[in-house]
């Protein structure tokens, strides 16, 4: 038997936690890359939210340059923002000019006419859902929808605010997994799953050392929390207050018996503030250079980065290339559609 590292299971294996915080977990990336230049290795990830993205991307196979590149990308700040890119809109779907500061369609005698006059989120979900289809359905397809069989075996959690309770994606659509992770309330449209809204894992469980112990059971865990302390919201901050009212009280201990934690502090920046995100992966990556030896003392286990990188690439070889083979239309008139 083998661990997924490629060594024999008499080494020590490894699982990583990432903690939700919204563009803070950047540093989830920078915490990565001193990983790999330290030939520790990552047998198993889980992560809540910005953690589960990340955790997403690494299990896909991306290496932490590739994690940046995207990061830092034109189409990256157009989903995380809502924008849809200029050269995607087609000339019928621009609005027509007009002098009227805003339209509101009213019926009152069919209430299932009846436009909401706000937004169901404050970032329009149309590019991100796109965009997750995009970045994650080849993975999908290539692990047969269990998360198991990807690069690293991968769990992210979510949150099902109608029943209370959080759930753990442990197979399925990749791409809505993680879209789910992430889905903070109001900022987030949230998805449906199995009948029901979820909404981002943080809401249960922000840092989810729970799961990496009973889905996995490593030799030892590494956890990284960049989650926000708690403090008195504040009224010019819609997005903190928010926060204060849903979260609900998180268990953010690793027992030092079972792991090692890093506690990055990131207070200065929002949970939106992506444009800082050299600065916070350099935050993170500095941090665990500097928790390196002691990351050393407890975990034992190496993997030389050629061993790595040659996994990472037989990987990729096998990942399928994605095109649409149908497409279907409702809403409109026939001739429309």
């Amino acid at each position: 038997m083998f661990t997924c590292c490629g060594v024999a299971d008499a080494q020590q294996s490894v699982g990583l936690v990432l903690s939700g915080g919204g563009a803070k977990g950047i540093a989830h990336i920078g915490v990565i890359q001193a990983l790999e230049e330290n030939d520790i290795p990552i047998d198993y990830i889980a992560g809540t939210s910005m953690g589960a993205i990340v955790g997403g991307f690494y299990a896909s196979g991306y290496t932490p340059a590739e994690m940046m590149q995207l990061i830092e990308s034109k189409g990256f700040r157009y989903w995380s923002t809502g924008e849809i890119d200029p050269s995607l809109v087609y000339y019928y779907a621009k609005d027509d000019p007009t002098p009227r500061l805003a339209t509101v369609n009213v019926n009152f005698r069919d209430s299932s006419a009846t436009k909401s006059i706000l937004p169901s989120s404050i970032i329009n979900p149309l590019p991100m859902n796109f965009e997750f289809m995009n970045l994650f359905a080849a993975y999908s397809a290539q692990c047969g929808d269990d998360f198991d069989k990807l690069f690293v075996p991968f769990r992210c959690v979510t949150s099902d605010v109608y029943n209370k309770h959080k759930i753990v994606c442990r197979s399925g659509s990749l791409g809505d997994a993680i879209r789910a992770s992430m889905s903070f309330p109001i900022v987030f449209e949230p998805i449906e799953m199995d009948g029901v809204l979820v909404y981002d894992g943080g809401i249960y469980d922000n840092f989810p050392v729970d799961v990496m112990r009973e889905d996995f059971a490593p030799d030892i865990m590494i956890g990284v929390d960049v989650s926000s302390p708690d403090a008195k919201p504040n009224i010019n901050d819609l997005f903190s207050q928010v926060e204060d009212m849903i979260i609900q009280n998180n268990d953010y201990s690793l027992p030092a018996d079972e792991g090692i934690k890093l506690r990055i502090h990131l207070e200065e920046f929002s949970p939106l503030d992506f444009e800082a995100c050299r600065r916070i992966y350099k935050i993170g990556y500095d941090y665990a250079m500097s928790m390196m030896d002691s990351i050393k003392s407890r975990v034992t286990a190496r993997v030389p980065a050629e061993t790595r990188n040659l996994r990472r690439a037989v990987f990729k070889s096998k990942t399928p290339y994605v095109e649409f083979d149908s497409v279907k239309v409702h809403g409109a008139a026939p001739s429309q559609n």
